[in-house]
């Protein structure tokens, strides 16, 4: 079932604690048994072939009926655990900083923080209650409500900007060292768009979390794109400095995302959603960043 979902041998193996030679000897032995092929191999990874996609869908929901009553038992003894996936800058910046308040709130609900800078799927990983994404929604199979929007100013070291200088104009930007993450690269697209420029950054250092790349500029290696309030710390700091007085509002912002089964799951959904969107308020009304 693992590899009919995600089509690709590797990232099967990884899910099941395979390695790939091992579980293409077990899908060979059950085409031997069956006598036909259920997978056509291909340069990109694997597809079902007629056969294949006939007998997936008929194991499906009784897999699916499987991972529930799992699920279930696996959590019965926790059932006040609540497990929530969030990328790595989100949760150093802004959730972890506020989640004592939630615990002194509601001291029988443990939440369980998970970081990843990719975008869990929580249609198939039932153990992940929850997630708060950047992005513009909505993701299909999910709920999704918006929590924080997200405004984006040109952030560098002092040390940088010490000897760059202040890069006045924006289009100057684009003569400098700027860094962001592999997949939001376009958030730079966008800030030179609301700020009147048709300008796409060719020449990006990239890195694989915005974490990172806030470190990287904190360390003096370029310009980074702050997003607020992920941020703040870092202005708050002087590790980084804003280049400009004013924000823009990006397009994407920051979502609640979760599965329509997570509020009755009772591990205490509703309450953390109560407490975060009250957390959000409250920040939504707090100065944005300033240089």
């Amino acid at each position: 079932m693992a590899v009919a979902r995600v089509g690709s041998l590797a990232q099967a193996a990884l899910r099941l604690g395979l390695t790939v030679p091992a579980l293409s000897r077990r899908i060979q032995l059950l085409e031997a048994e069956f006598g036909t092929r259920l997978f056509e191999r291909q340069p990109r990874g694997v597809t079902l072939t007629e056969t294949g996609r006939d007998y997936f869908a008929a194991l499906d929901p009784a897999w699916e009926s499987m991972a529930q009553a799992t699920e279930v038992v696996r959590t019965r003894g926790r059932r006040n655990v609540l497990t929530v996936s969030v990328m790595p800058t989100f949760a150093a910046n802004w959730l972890i900083p506020r989640l004592q308040d939630f615990h002194v709130q509601h001291k029988a609900v443990e939440i369980a923080v998970e970081t990843s800078a990719d975008i869990e799927d929580l249609t198939a990983t039932p153990r992940i209650d929850c997630a708060i994404r950047l992005g513009c929604g909505p993701w299909p199979g999910l709920d999704c409500e918006p929590l924080l929007a997200v405004h984006a100013v040109p952030v560098a070291s002092p040390q940088y900007l010490a000897k760059a200088g202040r890069c006045r104009e924006p289009r100057a930007l684009l003569q400098q060292k700027l860094i962001g993450t592999t997949h939001q690269i376009e958030f730079w697209r966008e800030w030179f768009a609301a700020v009147g420029l048709d300008e796409t950054p060719r020449d990006c250092l990239a890195f694989d979390n915005l974490q990172v790349v806030y470190e990287a500029a904190a360390a003096g290696m370029g310009i980074a794109l702050g997003l607020d309030p992920v941020v703040r710390p870092f202005i708050a700091s002087g590790r980084l400095v804003p280049l400009y007085p004013n924000t823009v509002r990006l397009p994407r912002q920051f979502h609640l995302v979760y599965r329509s089964d997570a509020a009755k799951s009772g591990r205490g959904f509703a309450p953390f959603r109560d407490w975060l969107f009250a957390e959000a308020a409250a920040c939504a009304g707090e100065p944005r960043v300033r240089p």
